[in-house]
């Protein structure tokens, strides 16, 4: 019965945090409106912070592998809530390259990174469920924040809009309290860290995350995904950056602008959902959904002309966007577990979520110095397709190793079933996975033997 709880907790999580960085076109034109600064400098301050969620990724790993999910999450609360509290005090926009970008930038990463990981340790035999489940809050909080942000900013002025999103984001403190550590999880980090002091916890796990790492960045599969991710976020993040501002240039006013930011949130919901169940069967495939729906927004981007006559074409672009990048979030996480197993699973987000962030951080500025140089914005949306063809291709390369999920069905059906009843001891633990995969090696040994006499 926990594990569900912890589902919903992860779900709030995600609506409360890394939802917030699908308000950075409205937090951009306020910016600009604000300050009335360089355009470029305004677009760097919105990608810092767009990537800042999925850049921090190793950090948020290591203090996983240190401490807990639950730790990670509850940290994440308090610092958006500083990140943004600061900001909303800030009358030099400079000063938000710190307060606003790199703190609350952290603080969505903590949030987004914990309530991922918890899950794989929670839901080993059936992840994508769980975590389509679970990115479907972002998908909600997607659909909610733009529209609340700019209400916000109407009602309450720039710094108090910014002071009162801190207070929305603190309660990830709330939701990450429910997220007390599994069987599966305690095991993990007793092997990582020994049980020992705080100080040999930290230096044990800095070496076993160089260690993960380096078996990560070896797995050729995992490359190609990797940077797959990378220019799918190249194309994504240029794409919510200027898509409102794009609307408005098209005659929409700022709250229609708004809107179809937060219809993409009602597409991403579904998409999130529907990926999740889909990615379960075996005999659709993550990467295939992956390599698909990469594709088809593409085309989609490439003929957004196409949707900019009325504001309910506008809208229904926004929904085709939520639709078939929503998804994405899911196939990451799926895909990284497939690839990697559940032992490098928390490494492998981590490195993950810093190719993704990698490509929010570029993305909008190379896309801001191609509107600046063209002064056409339909360029940007041809980058952004471009980038989105090119992921589609990269993850075609990719090939998930198929009989992973099945080796981690089978080891960790005992571990799945104690956690679920809180019955089962250190003995249990260790038999199921130190024994288990040794024995049937041996059964297959033995079969073998008595094929070959």
């Amino acid at each position: 019965m926990y594990p569900w709880v912890v589902l919903v907790a992860s779900f709030m999580t995600m609506m409360f945090g890394p939802s917030v960085n699908y308000a950075t076109g409205v937090f951009h034109v306020a910016l600009l409106k604000e300050f009335d600064e360089d355009l470029v400098l305004t677009t760097w301050v919105g990608s810092i912070f767009g990537c800042m969620f999925a850049l921090a990724g190793p950090v948020a790993s290591f203090v996983i592998n240190v401490f807990s999910c639950r730790t990670c999450v509850v940290m994440s609360g308090i610092v958006m809530l500083v990140g943004f509290a600061c900001s909303s005090l800030v009358t030099d926009i400079r000063l938000l390259f710190l307060t606003y970008a790199l703190v609350a930038g952290l603080g969505t990463c903590l949030s987004g990174t914990g309530a991922i990981v918890v899950l794989g340790y929670y839901f080993p035999n059936n992840p994508a469920v769980a975590q389509g489940l679970c990115v479907a809050g972002a998908g909600l909080g997607m659909f909610l924040h733009p529209v609340l942000v700019q209400y916000l900013f109407d009602n309450y002025g720039f710094h108090g809009a910014f002071l009162i999103t801190g207070g929305i984001t603190f309660h990830a403190c709330v939701t990450g309290m429910l997220m007390r550590p599994s069987v599966i999880e305690r095991k993990r980090k007793r092997d990582i860290t020994g049980g020992g002091r705080l100080r040999r916890k930290i230096i044990l796990s800095l070496c076993g995350d160089c260690s993960r790492i380096g078996k990560v960045v070896k797995n050729v599969s995992f490359l190609f995904f990797a940077f797959s991710i990378f220019c799918f976020a190249l194309g994504l993040s240029a794409e919510y950056l200027f898509l409102p501002d794009f609307c408005m240039k098209q005659g929409a006013t700022f709250r229609d602008a708004s809107l179809v930011i937060s219809t993409s949130g009602i597409g991403s919901v579904i998409s999130r959902i529907l990926t999740g169940i889909a990615s379960s069967d075996e005999n659709i495939g993550s990467a295939i959904l992956h390599t698909s729906t990469a594709s088809i927004m593409a085309l989609l981007t490439l003929f957004v002309s196409l949707f900019l006559s009325s504001s309910y074409l506008q809208i229904l672009f926004g929904f085709f966007l939520g639709l078939y990048t929503g998804g994405f979030w899911v196939l990451m996480n799926t895909l990284t577990l497939d690839i990697l197993g559940l032992q490098n699973f928390a490494t492998g987000v981590g490195v993950a979520m810093f190719f993704c962030g990698t490509g929010y951080l570029i993305g909008p500025p190379i896309a801001g110095a191609i509107l600046e140089a063209t002064g056409d914005y339909y360029k940007v949306f041809l980058f952004s397709g471009a980038m989105m063809f090119l992921a589609s291709a990269l993850g075609f390369l990719s090939n998930a190793k198929e009989n992973t999920r099945k080796c981690r069905h089978d080891v960790l059906t005992e571990l799945s079933t104690c956690s679920d009843n809180n019955m089962c001891d250190e003995a249990a633990v260790a038999d199921a996975t130190e024994n288990k995969l040794p024995t049937e090696r041996k059964e297959h040994q033995y079969r073998l033997h008595d094929e070959h006499i």
